[in-house]
Protein backbone atom coordinates (compact mmCIF):
# COMPACT_ATOMS: atom_id res chain seq x y z
CA UNK A 1 0.00 0.00 0.00
CA UNK A 2 2.73 2.56 1.32
CA UNK A 3 6.51 2.35 0.13
CA UNK A 4 8.54 5.78 1.50
CA UNK A 5 11.29 7.18 2.56
CA UNK A 6 11.56 10.08 5.44
CA UNK A 7 14.11 11.96 7.32
CA UNK A 8 13.04 14.82 9.88
CA UNK A 9 12.05 16.99 7.31
CA UNK A 10 9.56 15.13 5.83
CA UNK A 11 7.71 13.31 9.06
CA UNK A 12 4.48 15.73 8.58
CA UNK A 13 4.24 14.11 5.23
CA UNK A 14 4.60 10.27 6.63
CA UNK A 15 2.11 10.74 8.66
CA UNK A 16 -0.58 12.87 6.21
CA UNK A 17 0.68 9.51 3.97
CA UNK A 18 -0.13 6.81 6.85
CA UNK A 19 -3.30 8.39 7.75
CA UNK A 20 -4.90 8.42 4.40
CA UNK A 21 -3.71 4.43 3.57
CA UNK A 22 -5.31 3.73 7.09
CA UNK A 23 -8.65 5.24 6.49
CA UNK A 24 -8.59 3.49 2.78
CA UNK A 25 -8.36 -0.09 4.49
CA UNK A 26 -10.74 0.40 6.42
CA UNK A 27 -9.29 1.54 10.14
CA UNK A 28 -11.71 3.40 12.35
CA UNK A 29 -11.11 7.12 12.76
CA UNK A 30 -8.95 5.95 16.17
CA UNK A 31 -7.18 3.39 15.22
CA UNK A 32 -6.24 5.73 12.06
CA UNK A 33 -4.67 8.16 15.40
CA UNK A 34 -3.14 5.03 16.33
CA UNK A 35 -1.53 3.67 13.86
CA UNK A 36 -0.59 7.35 12.88
CA UNK A 37 0.73 7.95 15.84
CA UNK A 38 2.94 4.61 16.48
CA UNK A 39 4.45 4.86 12.58
CA UNK A 40 5.24 8.58 13.59
CA UNK A 41 7.03 7.36 17.19
CA UNK A 42 9.15 5.37 15.29
CA UNK A 43 10.26 7.28 12.64
CA UNK A 44 10.85 9.62 14.98
CA UNK A 45 13.37 7.65 16.91
CA UNK A 46 14.97 6.54 13.82
CA UNK A 47 15.95 10.42 13.18
CA UNK A 48 16.75 10.40 16.81
CA UNK A 49 18.97 7.56 17.70
CA UNK A 50 19.46 5.49 14.42
CA UNK A 51 20.72 6.69 11.02
CA UNK A 52 18.51 10.27 11.00
CA UNK A 53 16.28 8.65 7.90
CA UNK A 54 14.47 5.61 7.27
CA UNK A 55 11.35 3.90 5.16
CA UNK A 56 7.94 2.96 6.24
CA UNK A 57 6.45 -0.11 4.61
CA UNK A 58 2.63 -1.34 4.84
CA UNK A 59 0.77 -4.01 3.58
CA UNK A 60 -2.31 -4.74 3.61
CA UNK A 61 -3.06 -8.64 4.28
CA UNK A 62 -6.82 -8.70 3.79
CA UNK A 63 -7.13 -9.33 7.79
CA UNK A 64 -4.67 -6.48 9.20
CA UNK A 65 -1.89 -3.86 8.12
CA UNK A 66 1.49 -4.84 8.76
CA UNK A 67 3.66 -1.93 9.13
CA UNK A 68 7.52 -1.72 8.70
CA UNK A 69 9.75 0.94 10.15
CA UNK A 70 13.25 0.33 9.10
CA UNK A 71 16.47 2.92 10.00
CA UNK A 72 18.64 2.25 6.78
CA UNK A 73 16.29 3.07 4.13
CA UNK A 74 17.30 -0.30 2.46
CA UNK A 75 14.73 -2.56 0.95
CA UNK A 76 13.83 -5.59 2.89
CA UNK A 77 11.30 -8.23 2.35
CA UNK A 78 8.15 -8.37 4.20
CA UNK A 79 8.45 -12.17 5.62
CA UNK A 80 12.62 -11.88 5.66
CA UNK A 81 14.10 -13.66 8.39
CA UNK A 82 17.73 -13.22 7.45
CA UNK A 83 18.83 -10.86 9.93
CA UNK A 84 18.94 -12.71 13.62
CA UNK A 85 16.32 -10.74 15.94
CA UNK A 86 17.49 -9.63 19.10
CA UNK A 87 15.59 -6.43 20.93
CA UNK A 88 16.90 -3.20 19.89
CA UNK A 89 19.48 -1.48 22.14
CA UNK A 90 19.52 1.50 19.71
CA UNK A 91 15.98 2.93 20.25
CA UNK A 92 14.67 3.97 23.12
CA UNK A 93 11.99 2.90 25.25
CA UNK A 94 10.72 5.85 27.37
CA UNK A 95 7.67 5.80 29.12
CA UNK A 96 5.17 7.45 27.38
CA UNK A 97 7.18 7.38 23.84
CA UNK A 98 8.74 5.36 20.93
CA UNK A 99 8.88 1.90 21.49
CA UNK A 100 6.83 2.02 24.98
CA UNK A 101 4.03 3.45 23.32
CA UNK A 102 3.82 1.41 20.26
CA UNK A 103 3.41 -1.90 22.36
CA UNK A 104 0.17 -0.05 24.05
CA UNK A 105 -1.97 0.72 20.52
CA UNK A 106 -0.74 -1.82 18.34
CA UNK A 107 -2.19 -5.27 18.00
CA UNK A 108 1.52 -7.00 17.44
CA UNK A 109 4.35 -5.15 17.53
CA UNK A 110 8.12 -6.14 17.43
CA UNK A 111 11.55 -4.38 17.12
CA UNK A 112 14.66 -6.26 15.57
CA UNK A 113 18.15 -5.41 15.21
CA UNK A 114 21.19 -6.64 13.19
CA UNK A 115 24.42 -5.45 11.19
CA UNK A 116 22.01 -3.54 8.77
CA UNK A 117 20.07 -1.58 11.28
CA UNK A 118 16.85 -1.29 13.24
CA UNK A 119 13.43 -3.24 12.09
CA UNK A 120 10.00 -2.35 13.89
CA UNK A 121 7.12 -4.37 12.94
CA UNK A 122 3.64 -3.45 13.88
CA UNK A 123 0.14 -5.03 13.33
CA UNK A 124 -3.57 -3.36 12.95
CA UNK A 125 -5.75 -5.76 12.77
CA UNK A 126 -8.52 -4.64 10.45
CA UNK A 127 -12.60 -5.94 11.17
CA UNK A 128 -14.26 -7.74 8.90
CA UNK A 129 -16.32 -4.51 6.61
CA UNK A 130 -20.19 -4.14 7.71
CA UNK A 131 -19.61 -5.98 11.22
CA UNK A 132 -19.44 -2.37 13.46
CA UNK A 133 -21.72 -3.36 16.69
CA UNK A 134 -23.13 -0.24 18.24
CA UNK A 135 -21.56 0.76 21.78
CA UNK A 136 -24.48 0.01 24.88
CA UNK A 137 -23.91 -0.04 28.22
CA UNK A 138 -25.89 -1.38 30.97
CA UNK A 139 -26.53 -1.91 34.74
CA UNK A 140 -27.96 -3.99 36.78
CA UNK A 141 -27.64 -4.27 40.53
CA UNK A 142 -26.83 -7.31 42.26
CA UNK A 143 -26.59 -8.40 46.07
CA UNK A 144 -23.65 -6.70 47.16
CA UNK A 145 -22.28 -5.63 43.45
CA UNK A 146 -23.39 -4.10 40.46
CA UNK A 147 -22.93 -5.22 37.25
CA UNK A 148 -22.12 -3.13 34.13
CA UNK A 149 -22.39 -4.95 30.49
CA UNK A 150 -20.24 -3.17 27.75
CA UNK A 151 -21.38 -4.16 24.25
CA UNK A 152 -19.79 -3.04 20.78
CA UNK A 153 -16.78 -0.94 20.44
CA UNK A 154 -15.13 0.82 23.25
CA UNK A 155 -13.53 4.05 21.34
CA UNK A 156 -12.95 7.24 20.57
CA UNK A 157 -16.63 7.87 20.40
CA UNK A 158 -17.65 5.57 23.09
CA UNK A 159 -14.79 5.72 26.14
CA UNK A 160 -16.17 9.14 27.27
CA UNK A 161 -20.14 8.25 28.22
CA UNK A 162 -18.04 5.01 29.60
CA UNK A 163 -16.18 6.86 31.94
CA UNK A 164 -18.95 9.07 32.44
CA UNK A 165 -20.89 5.59 34.08
CA UNK A 166 -18.25 4.65 36.08
CA UNK A 167 -17.73 8.26 37.43
CA UNK A 168 -21.61 8.40 38.38
CA UNK A 169 -21.74 4.73 39.97
CA UNK A 170 -18.27 5.31 41.70
CA UNK A 171 -19.52 8.66 42.85
CA UNK A 172 -23.27 6.87 44.08
CA UNK A 173 -22.00 3.96 45.70
CA UNK A 174 -18.82 4.07 48.21
CA UNK A 175 -17.15 0.99 48.46
CA UNK A 176 -18.26 -0.03 44.63
CA UNK A 177 -18.26 -3.74 43.73
CA UNK A 178 -18.25 -3.07 40.17
CA UNK A 179 -18.25 -6.74 37.57
CA UNK A 180 -17.46 -5.18 34.48
CA UNK A 181 -19.28 -7.89 31.93
CA UNK A 182 -17.00 -7.23 28.51
CA UNK A 183 -18.23 -10.43 27.12
CA UNK A 184 -19.91 -8.76 24.31
CA UNK A 185 -16.93 -6.21 23.89
CA UNK A 186 -15.77 -6.23 19.97
CA UNK A 187 -12.88 -3.32 20.08
CA UNK A 188 -11.24 -1.00 21.70
CA UNK A 189 -8.54 1.43 20.49
CA UNK A 190 -6.29 3.57 22.30
CA UNK A 191 -8.95 5.91 23.63
CA UNK A 192 -11.21 2.59 24.69
CA UNK A 193 -7.85 1.12 26.46
CA UNK A 194 -7.49 4.54 28.31
CA UNK A 195 -10.94 4.52 29.56
CA UNK A 196 -10.40 1.01 30.93
CA UNK A 197 -7.67 1.99 33.02
CA UNK A 198 -9.09 5.28 34.32
CA UNK A 199 -12.52 3.48 35.12
CA UNK A 200 -10.37 1.13 37.19
CA UNK A 201 -8.21 3.70 38.73
CA UNK A 202 -11.79 5.07 40.16
CA UNK A 203 -13.65 2.20 41.13
CA UNK A 204 -10.13 1.89 43.13
CA UNK A 205 -9.85 5.28 44.54
CA UNK A 206 -13.24 4.78 46.67
CA UNK A 207 -12.16 2.97 49.96
CA UNK A 208 -13.29 -0.60 49.53
CA UNK A 209 -13.65 -0.37 46.28
CA UNK A 210 -13.08 -3.28 43.50
CA UNK A 211 -13.76 -3.88 39.95
CA UNK A 212 -13.12 -7.32 38.38
CA UNK A 213 -13.62 -7.73 34.37
CA UNK A 214 -15.48 -10.96 33.50
CA UNK A 215 -15.68 -12.66 29.99
CA UNK A 216 -13.14 -10.28 28.27
CA UNK A 217 -12.61 -12.18 24.48
CA UNK A 218 -9.41 -13.82 23.91
CA UNK A 219 -8.36 -11.43 21.19
CA UNK A 220 -8.63 -8.31 23.61
CA UNK A 221 -6.85 -10.26 26.58
CA UNK A 222 -3.91 -10.89 24.11
CA UNK A 223 -3.80 -7.71 23.16
CA UNK A 224 -3.56 -6.73 26.56
CA UNK A 225 -0.59 -8.91 27.43
CA UNK A 226 1.29 -7.44 24.44
CA UNK A 227 0.63 -4.19 26.29
CA UNK A 228 2.10 -5.17 29.11
CA UNK A 229 -1.14 -4.32 30.76
CA UNK A 230 -2.90 -7.12 32.17
CA UNK A 231 -1.61 -7.23 35.14
CA UNK A 232 -3.66 -4.01 35.91
CA UNK A 233 -6.65 -5.48 35.23
CA UNK A 234 -8.63 -8.13 37.90
CA UNK A 235 -9.76 -10.53 35.36
CA UNK A 236 -12.51 -13.71 35.86
CA UNK A 237 -13.54 -16.08 33.36
CA UNK A 238 -16.98 -16.68 34.36
CA UNK A 239 -19.39 -14.63 36.50
CA UNK A 240 -19.44 -17.10 39.33
CA UNK A 241 -15.69 -16.13 39.50
CA UNK A 242 -16.08 -13.05 39.69
CA UNK A 243 -18.78 -13.27 42.26
CA UNK A 244 -16.32 -15.49 44.19
CA UNK A 245 -13.52 -12.70 44.55
CA UNK A 246 -15.93 -9.78 45.70
CA UNK A 247 -16.40 -12.16 49.16
CA UNK A 248 -14.32 -11.59 51.92
CA UNK A 249 -11.59 -14.31 53.15
CA UNK A 250 -12.78 -17.12 54.65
Amino acid sequence: MLDQVFDNDSLYALRAAVAAHGSQAGLADGRVGDLVLAVHELAANAVRHGAGHGRVRIWNTGEALRCEVTDDGSPRAADSTQTRARDSAAWHRDPGHGLWLIRRVADQASVQTGPAGTVATLSFALRPRGERRSFHLAERARDGYTVMSVSGELDLSSAGQFIRAVSELAGSAPGLCLMLDLSGLTWWDSSGLAALIIAQQQVSACPGGKLVAVGLPGHLVQRLRVAGLDGQFTLARSTAEAVGMFLPPA
